[in-house]
């Protein structure tokens, strides 16, 4: 097979690069791993002109992405196809955006991309959603993005502690990778910690849907029954009060969680005992009919004090 190279800045992008003599040689990996991020093994590699390399497929998993069709940059990452997205790419993020191709230690051909891609992806959503550019259906992949970049940050900074006190020498190998699954793990449960996991659990199994508890991604329906459920059930007023402090805006979408809303002291201790009982009701439901019959018999005199937003 004939490859032909385009040269952008002296470097063929491929397996040929050009050295300080002029002359092509070869673009292999030296090392090989695998990351976990967000539940999702990324395969990595360390090529011989030091540049780090992450698996492209594997980036798109990782953000809950299939391959798709390109955008108007013919190189740039499948994840970003989205015209909307395309107005937050900067363009000396461009180049590390681009498929860089090499030969694994058996020779064989790999397409990846440079490892601050991700970084860079999540940049872009984060910019996309502080503009109000992103859709419902794209709002999941920038709670994603900022969960998966403050866990980097963090996680960079206890390699820098590492390697300025040779720590890194001694410590268990895959011990920074136990490091940024913790923190992951522990971003996704704050995210979601008003709502505890045994709420969305019992709501998707009603529903007949699949529930994985590392995918932020969920149904817009969700959202009506968690209003019916929750905020419509708690005392007179405070439903309208929060859609009040908390409108949407001229794209249909809230800035905030309604739960975000409510004081401490009074509004999430309420929030938190109905959520207690409304969850027990789910648990001996089989149905929405048993449930809405349960509902209707717990909670038929709903308590009209108000409640302290």
């Amino acid at each position: 097979m004939c490859l032909t190279y385009r040269v952008f800045d002296g470097i063929i992008p491929g397996i040929l690069m050009q050295n300080k003599t002029g002359s092509m040689v070869v673009i292999k990996s030296l090392y090989t791993g695998t990351l976990n991020i967000a539940g999702n093994e990324i395969q990595c590699a360390v090529l011989d002109d030091k540049t780090r390399i992450v698996n492209g497929t594997n980036v798109l998993k990782a953000f809950g992405r299939k391959q798709m069709g390109a955008s108007k940059y013919q190189t740039i990452s499948p994840i970003l196809t989205s015209k909307k997205l395309e107005q937050y790419v900067y363009e000396d993020e461009i180049k590390k955006l681009e498929p860089i191709k090499y030969l694994s230690k058996n020779g064989r051909e790999i397409s990846g991309y440079h490892a601050e891609a991700i970084h860079i992806i999540c940049e872009i959503y984060l910019r996309a959603r502080d503009h109000g550019s992103l859709t419902d259906g794209q709002m999941h992949l920038a709670i994603q993005a900022d969960i998966i970049i403050r866990s980097l940050a963090k996680t960079g900074v206890i390699a820098l502690v590492d390697e300025a006190t040779g720590y890194q020498y001694e410590r268990e190998k895959n011990e920074l990778q136990k490091i940024l699954s913790a923190y992951i793990s522990e971003d996704y449960l704050k995210w979601q910690s008003r709502f505890p996991r045994k709420f969305y659990q019992e709501l998707f199994r009603l529903c007949g849907w699949e529930y994985n508890p590392m995918n932020l991604k969920r149904p817009g329906y969700l959202g009506k029954l968690t209003n019916k459920y929750v905020y419509e059930l708690l005392p007179q007023g405070v439903l309208a009060k929060l859609r009040d402090l908390n409108p949407k805006n001229e794209k249909g979408r809230r800035s905030r969680k309604h739960f975000q809303h409510l004081t401490e002291e009074t509004g999430i201790v309420h929030l938190e005992r109905h959520l207690t009982k409304i969850i027990t009701l789910f648990e001996i439901s089989d149905d929405f009919n048993q449930l809405d019959n349960h509902v209707n018999r717990v909670f038929k005199d709903i308590d009209q004090l108000s409640l302290d937003i």
